[in-house]
């Protein structure tokens, strides 16, 4: 006895019958019926109302085209199911160019995260949208930028709740290896930052993908930690200023000239994460980086000076300075 069929179940029929019928072509009803498990007068009495069915046109009226329509008479006469005229299902979606592009850009940032099967189909599809764009659309790049190894392996360690291991190299240069919990896994600016629990410095810290090198995932299980409130914290543009010849010094920062004015002093831009890379970047060359903004940063690098200040003047005996 088949089992009775709620409306619910009666619109997924409807929605399953009509690729049937279009790819099978003219079926008899109890061919239907024994393909759908369903009673054939159900199956009869579903074809009748699809012919009733289809999508409003451009008027939201239903005209003769926006209808389904079946063979009436082979129907009647021979019992057998034929599909004349379809709608909405031979509508293949279209999106606008700008839609297009966003999707495009969406694959090529999710590329390097993927695994190397799902990784080559994203770039199929990225470049399958891009040729379908047209002569008319905006000019994009569907080549993918060559895939960082440590980009998986990082996934696979938060997806697995593994711990990382790693040699990290700082904004001064200075490399040191790290233990780490990871977090999480973002991208700013076009660059992937891990934000991970330190075994080594027992804090939350953001670590530059780029600036990790031999990475590995542990058998070590993550351990949770309670939020250390960096969790919020995001990325800001620091800007300063210094002579344009004490350049390389800060080349670890990765800095962005603004400008150069005619005295030789050049307005940089650094990407930090944190207030304390103003002051290692006054560290750098003392006396000649001025930190611009934001505040907060300014006022760091002021409350390190004092503190550097009151230590001095507290261990050089009375007359030293003068």
């Amino acid at each position: 006895m088949r089992k009775r069929v709620l409306a619910p179940d009666r619109v997924l029929l409807l929605l399953s019958l009509i690729p049937y019928l279009r790819e099978h072509g003219p079926t008899p009803v109890p061919q239907l019926a024994a393909a759908f498990d369903v009673a054939p007068e159900l199956l009869r009495a579903l074809v009748r109302f699809l012919g009733t069915a289809g999508v409003p046109g451009e008027t939201l009226s239903y005209q003769h085209e926006d209808l389904f329509d079946i063979d009436w008479d082979a129907l009647e006469r021979d019992d057998v199911v034929s599909l004349t005229h379809t709608v909405a299902v031979d509508d293949a979606p279209r999106f606008a160019p700008s839609e297009t592009a966003a999707i495009i850009a969406g694959l090529q940032a999710l590329t390097p995260m993927l695994g190397e099967a799902d990784a080559r189909l994203a770039q199929r599809t990225a470049a399958r949208l891009g040729a379908a764009l047209g002569a008319g659309a905006p000019a994009l790049s569907v080549t993918a930028d060559p895939q960082d190894p440590r980009i998986p392996l990082i996934v696979s360690a938060i997806e697995a709740r593994r711990a990382l291991a790693f040699e990290y190299r700082d904004a001064a240069g200075r490399t040191s290896s790290r233990t780490a919990d990871p977090i999480a896994l973002t991208q700013h600016a076009g660059s992937w930052y891990l934000r991970a629990h330190c075994r080594d410095r027992r804090a939350e810290r953001s670590f530059r993908v780029e600036q990790m090198s031999e990475a590995r995932v542990l058998q070590l299980p993550a351990e949770r930690h309670e939020a250390s409130g960096e969790e919020a914290r995001t990325a800001f543009d620091l800007v300063a200023t210094l002579p344009a010849h004490l350049l390389p010094r800060i080349r670890g920062f990765d800095p962005e000239v603004i400008e150069e004015d005619a005295e030789g002093r050049v307005r940089v831009r650094v990407e930090a994460w944190h207030e304390g890379a103003a002051i290692r970047l006054v560290q750098a060359a003392p006396g000649d980086v001025v930190i611009e903004s934001p505040r907060h940063a300014r006022e760091a690098v002021r409350a390190w000076a004092e503190r550097a200040l009151g230590a001095a003047g507290a261990a050089t005996p009375p007359g030293a300075l003068g």
